[in-house]
């Protein structure tokens, strides 16, 4: 029995870390959008049997990051400014909510760590690195939706989250003008937060999510 347990454990351990590579690729673009995932090439790229990576296409494509054809093969979302907006929409609704929750639960530790997230992020902001700022966005973000303690919202937000992040990197390609405003928007989101000014944290969120969808939609007029 303990043997089967470590077998099982490894198992998932494997395939966790096959998702984990593979969403990271189509994130960041090390995947193309709209390119074919095939089992045997990712196979022998990453030296893992075909098994693993049959069961993260299936969390994958939970996310919303790939697309199962009927016909068969696997295709990487290919994102369009129509589902950008449709994002948003959800975006500008569920976050606020959270917030807003956050501000009534949130506890000592969580207020902790998003402290020293601001600080870390206020230091890294001067490097500018397109994938640092993103990984700090986002950590931030998924903290404040963890405080709220709604088990339900948290499952809906963490759905759009690989959609969201893959859109972003799309859309900004190096662009990385917006970060000391979203960083002062943090912090008052923040101290809203912790001072319990629920109303006021959800305004707070709501204007930054609209901020956000302005600015890159304004960077993909620009390219347009």
């Amino acid at each position: 029995m303990r043997r089967l347990k470590q077998q099982i454990m490894k198992r998932e351990t494997l395939k966790k870390q096959v998702y984990e590579y593979l969403r990271e690729e189509i994130i960041t673009g090390g995947i193309a959008p709209g390119e074919r995932l095939i089992e045997e090439k990712i196979a022998k790229r990453i030296q893992v049997s075909r098994s693993p990576i049959r069961e993260a296409i299936r969390l994958l494509e939970k996310d919303g990051l790939v697309t199962v054809n009927k016909g068969g093969g696997v295709t990487v979302f290919n994102p369009d400014i129509k589902n950008f907006k449709y994002l948003y929409e959800c975006r500008v609704e569920l976050e606020p909510v959270a917030a807003y929750y956050a501000a009534k639960r949130i506890t000592k530790e969580q207020i902790d760590t998003l402290r020293k997230q601001l600080f870390f992020n206020q230091k890294r902001s001067e490097k500018y690195e397109l994938k640092t700022i993103h990984d700090m966005n986002t950590r931030f973000h998924e903290g404040i939706v963890q405080a709220s303690g709604n088990p339900f919202l948290i499952k809906m937000i963490s759905q759009l989250r690989g959609i969201n992040s893959m859109y972003r990197i799309a859309i900004l390609k190096g662009n990385v003008l917006r970060v000391e405003s979203a960083i002062q928007e943090h912090l008052k989101i923040f101290e809203a937060i912790v001072n319990g000014y629920a109303e006021e944290a959800r305004q707070y969120m709501r204007d930054h999510i609209v901020n956000d969808y302005n600015f890159y939609m304004d960077i993909y007029k620009e390219r347009k």
